[in-house]
């Protein structure tokens, strides 16, 4: 599938990373621990997380923005320059199109790219379809996007999260130093303070 087994620390580790886990390793986001210094889950009423935990947050977050930017991307070069729902990145058969049926899927669909993870809401805003005429022009899926946004807040700005994140499918990479979800309009992530 997307790598060996794993089982024991490391198992509970790779269910909490996805497929963002060699990444996160390398980047030193995510130490490398034993099953006894492995910490319980933390519900969202927990206490205030560290700092240090809070920019792991958001050091996730922003690579779950990435990652699927770049899996929308991917997606379209296949599909004559159009965008998938969510649903079409993780499993391009079920769209139709002309995805390359040996092609790797854009984005792991064992992973959630949807909801809570780590403190943080991700939410895929996909933007105007295209039309008929457009998909058949393009030899894209029916149903293909011309735009899509993805965002990532935190659930509680300043305690499960510090900033919020917002990508589309121009390339744009935005963030809200409040925390609070970035507007998206029509796919696109307006207005946008971009990234530095």
């Amino acid at each position: 599938m997307y790598g060996p087994s794993v089982r024991g620390p490391m198992a509970t580790m790779t269910a909490r990373a996805g497929p963002l886990l060699p990444l996160l390793l390398l980047a030193g986001a995510v130490p490398i621990r034993s099953a006894a210094q492995e910490p319980a889950s933390t519900p969202l009423s927990a206490p205030t997380p560290t700092p240090d935990e809070l920019k792991a947050r958001e050091r996730h977050a922003i690579l779950n923005v990435r990652t699927v930017l770049l899996a929308g991307k991917t997606y379209a070069a296949s599909n004559g320059s159009l965008f998938g729902e969510l649903a079409c990145l993780t499993n391009p058969a079920s769209c139709g199109g002309a995805y390359p049926a040996d092609a790797p899927f854009p984005l792991d669909p064992t992973y959630d790219w949807e909801g809570v993870k780590l403190g943080y809401d991700r939410r895929f805003h996909p933007g105007p379809k295209a039309t008929e005429e457009e998909a058949r022009r393009a030899r894209a899926a029916p149903g293909s996007l011309k735009a899509f946004a993805y965002t990532a807040a935190p659930v509680k700005a300043g305690e499960t999260g510090l900033r919020a994140f917002c990508s589309d499918s121009s390339g744009r990479f935005c963030v809200s130093s409040d925390g609070r979800e970035p507007s998206v309009k029509a796919g696109r992530c307006d207005p946008c303070q971009k990234l530095e």
